[in-house]
């Protein structure tokens, strides 16, 4: 089986599809990475074969706005109503026909017997249909698009599939959802579970020496920091000094550390930024919602501390308390209030009701099916049809 994988620019939206892609290969599929650099670079770091096409995106420069310079968003505009975060899918809905083209050639030659993409590349779905494969979506967090706003993008991408013989973009033939239940969506079209797998990289797990019930990772990405988020960051290390005895790993490329500034004793600078290595038996992890960051903690059944700064991170911090696994501080006053930060990061430390729900998360991921268990059925799914264009 030949399978054709599209991402949108964001390596964060790569990733959560790279365990699936991995069974793939083991399994003795060939699988071939089409996309921009953002997406090829981190496949041609996990030894895919790819296909770049354009520039990078820079996905973080759509974030920069018109900020006050050391502002962060959530400073600026607070947290985004529903329908807005939902709307995200306006701006893939409206790079999709940058490159479909291009992506149908490559498609049209290397003649893939499936369509793999997330849930935002909608070019994927339209490219299936025209060479007559079925397509599939795998979800990358807790906040998939919505069913009315999948529709939107249906009526404003019919023209373009016009053209290439079909009446709107097709509905995947599958799609995969890597939220446990607890964090699922019921907003979205149904979706078939497939486990989550903390992203590693090429690393080892991050050894703590540090008592149990100590031990933190600090993870607040890398677009938190890039848009004005150190002194964020130094809140949250003051925090964990407060509560005594912690032992942090703290995830910060080197161009930030002079704006965080000198780390409290027991803590450590890493360049790392891979949930599989840094939450592996952490007893708390202080991050930005990002998909990778919450599912990586479900799985590992860690509580969390959440702050959310952009779009569906929110959702993500929602979920994760309502779970009963954290706490979303979803307001800049709450993630700005130094007292606010140090009782809440005792809490997490010491209730045991956290962990209790933390681990009820990473039973739900247990349950569900790994992705060298979903290989099967995207086979069934392939079958040679008749090319339509």
């Amino acid at each position: 089986m030949r399978v054709l994988i599209i991402a949108t620019p964001v390596d964060t939206h790569f990733l959560p599809m790279l365990p699936l892609v991995r069974a793939l290969t083991d399994a003795g599929h060939d699988v071939l990475v089409a996309g921009q650099p953002d997406v090829t670079g981190p496949a041609e770091a996990a030894g895919l074969a790819t296909a770049t096409f354009g520039e990078a995106f820079h996905y973080q420069d759509l974030r920069r706005g018109r900020r006050r310079k050391g502002l962060r968003p959530i400073e600026v505009v607070g947290r985004p109503p529903a329908p807005q975060i939902d709307g995200a899918a306006q701006m893939w809905r409206n790079h999709a026909p940058y490159f479909l083209y291009d992506y149908l050639e490559l498609a049209r030659e290397w003649r893939p017997d499936l369509v793999l993409g997330d849930h935002m590349e909608f070019a994927g779905p339209v490219i299936a249909k025209a060479l007559g494969v079925p397509s599939v979506w795998h979800r990358w967090g807790t906040a998939p698009t919505s069913t009315f706003m999948l529709g939107q993008t249906r009526m404003w991408l019919g023209p373009l599939c016009e053209r290439l013989g079909l009446d709107s973009v097709p509905e995947p033939d599958l799609t995969l959802d890597p939220a446990p239940p607890s964090l699922a969506s019921t907003d979205a079209p149904p979706a078939r579970p497939i486990r989550p797998v903390p992203h590693t990289g090429d690393g080892t797990p991050w050894t703590y020496t540090a008592v149990p019930g100590r031990r933190v990772a600090v993870a607040l990405g890398g677009y938190t920091l890039d848009l004005d988020g150190a002194p964020l960051l130094r809140r949250v290390l003051d925090a964990l000094a407060a509560a005594g005895g912690v032992e942090a790993v703290v995830s910060a490329a080197p161009r930030h550390r002079a704006a965080i500034g000198e780390l409290p004793e027991g803590m450590t600078y890493t360049d790392r930024t891979e949930p599989g290595l840094l939450f592996k038996d952490a007893d708390l992890v202080v991050h930005h919602g990002g998909p990778g960051s919450t599912l990586a903690a479900a799985a590992f059944g860690v509580p969390q501390l959440v702050l959310p700064q952009l779009d569906e991170t929110f959702v993500a911090g929602d979920r994760v308390a309502a779970a009963g696994a954290g706490v979303s501080l979803d307001t800049a006053e709450l993630q700005n209030d130094d007292a606010q930060l140090a009782d809440t990061v005792h809490a997490l430390l010491t209730e045991s009701g956290f962990r209790e729900g933390a681990l009820r998360l990473r039973t739900e991921v247990e349950a569900m099916p790994t992705p060298a268990d979903t290989v099967p059925l995207l086979e069934q799914l392939t079958t040679r049809q008749e090319v339509l264009a």
